[in-house]
């Protein structure tokens, strides 16, 4: 109980302190956010290991009749213990990214509320709560978004809002129906519509699909996610490659394995029609990707693409399925952010944002792409990187549920993805060093941006040599909904 309260309260308390300290004192400021962060993490990791074993840890309270409930499952556990993680890697690689930029007083504490609110989401109890962390986690990165100020940057904030409140809405209506259909939005081990006959359940379903599609960039409801990368590297890399998003790709799961569960959703028409729509944003994704110049829009797409991925693997509806959609939501926010950081170096040091002038820049930020290049095979899912076996038991799921159509999709999409990353990565290092090429890895601000990014590539290699690892996550989900 202790620990729940703390990884909930940490950011709130950390961007509540951090909004009183004054602009100049930077050391201090950076302190409390790595102690509230990691705070945070620690319990977050402590939670999840409870959640894994078996044991019930519960808030509830009780407000005009409703019930508002805070209590990880394993699958709540799993999202939270992912994203408070990284949070402390984006907090590490905020310290040099930020110590030229403006502003850094409004960055971190909105930086930490953020993270308290992503971990509400987690670890929400029915659907009133989620659906309430859910909006506020709008209000949170809405300033991180528009933290430029720029007129890009504004309009880019403005279509995110708008998506992600119409969105809400439709939830929203989602959940009272929800409500009036059974009397409980409460989440356990039974589907809180099981049995139930309605036939409004295939409209319930999409608005469910549609409200929490918007933060999870299904095709057609993904246009905010390009437009919002005019926000600072670490608030692209965490927040639209984990947090966000995530929480759009955790609703869906709640939706369809704590709401319907796997056997209704298998009855409903809309519930057939769902594996297509992931897969279609897989494919029409990645091949958006390969189009763009601007290296962040790359990525932007390219996370369209691979958070379907995840969602092909729950609306299969299989046990292997599910543990492949696990395994990717594990495997891929690791590779991603590594991604993300990795541009944010190219872009700060060279000035370059354009994929098509980046010839050479490996000569200069030989670390970097590196790096870039390791996670890059990741996202094609080759070993020993650890995407290679979330997609394994993904094409897996979908064999054993009947639609081998789904292997076709992933091993399509990564011979896609290939054309996607590979070119960029000898590009820059096309041409013959000479020298007068200087190393632009020097400094304590690039240390402080490097130094979590190579981390993250080991331990994305790690995970691929040693997959155990994460497997009792994994199957405390698959076997909490199974």
């Amino acid at each position: 109980m202790l620990f729940l309260i703390l990884a909930l309260l940490s950011g709130v308390v950390g961007g509540l302190i951090v909004a009183a300290i004054p602009e100049s004192r930077e050391r201090l400021r950076n302190l409390i956010v790595i102690l509230f962060t990691a705070l945070g993490t620690l319990s977050c990791w402590v939670v999840g290991i409870s959640a894994f074993s078996g044991q019930s840890i519960m808030l509830v309270g009780h407000i005009a009749g409703f019930t508002f409930s805070l209590g990880p499952d394993p699958l709540g556990a799993l999202f939270g213990i992912i994203a408070s993680s990284l949070w402390m890697f984006a907090a590490v690689y905020s310290f040099g990214y930020m110590s030229e930029k403006k502003r850094h007083r409004t960055y971190f504490t909105f930086f930490l509320l953020s993270f308290s609110v992503t971990l509400g989401v987690a670890f929400s109890g029915n659907l009133i709560v989620l659906y309430l962390f859910y909006e506020l986690l709008t209000f949170t990165t809405y300033p991180l978004v528009i933290h430029e100020r720029t007129p890009e940057a504004v309009k880019a904030g403005k279509k995110y809002f708008l998506y992600s409140l119409s969105g809400a809405g439709a939830i929203l209506v989602a959940v009272v129906f929800t409500y009036s259909m059974s009397g409980n939005l409460s989440f356990s081990d039974k589907p809180i519509l099981a049995g139930s006959v309605d036939p409004r359940l295939n409209w319930l379903l999409v608005l469910f699909i549609v409200g929490f599609g918007v933060k999870a960039a299904i095709m057609p409801l993904h246009r905010w996610l390009p437009s919002a990368m005019v926000a600072p590297t670490p608030v692209s890399a965490l927040l639209h490659a984990v947090a966000v998003v995530y929480s759009g790709v955790y609703g869906v799961l709640r939706v369809i394995y704590s709401v319907f569960g796997h056997e209704l959703i298998s009855q409903l028409s809309f519930g057939r029609v769902l594996p297509w729509i992931a897969a279609f944003t897989i494919l029409v994704g990645v091949i958006i990707a390969t189009r763009q110049d601007i290296l962040k829009r790359r990525l932007a797409y390219h996370t369209i693409s691979q958070l379907s991925y995840i969602l092909l693997g729950a609306f299969t509806l299989q046990p292997l399925g599910l543990a492949g959609a696990m395994l990717h939501m594990i495997s891929y926010s690791i590779l991603k952010v590594a991604l993300f950081f990795s541009a944010g170096i190219i872009s700060e040091q060279t000035g370059e944002t354009e994929i098509s002038k980046m010839i050479g820049v490996g000569w200069s930020l030989p670390k970097t792409m590196t790096i870039f290049g390791v996670a890059s095979l990741g996202m094609i899912g080759m070993l020993p990187l650890n995407t290679f076996w979330s997609k394994y038991y993904l094409m897996q799921g979908g064999v054993e549920g009947g639609r081998w159509q789904v292997a076709v999709v992933l091993i399509c999409s990564g011979i896609v993805n290939a054309f996607c990353f590979i070119p960029t990565v000898v590009d820059a290092f096309r041409g013959k060093r000479t020298e007068g090429v200087l190393n632009k890895e020097r400094g304590k601000r690039l240390f402080l941006m490097l130094t979590p990014t190579a981390i993250l590539a080991v331990v994305a290699i790690f995970i691929g040599l040693w997959p155990g690892s994460v497997w009792p996550g994994v199957e405390a989900v698959v076997d909490w909904f199974f």
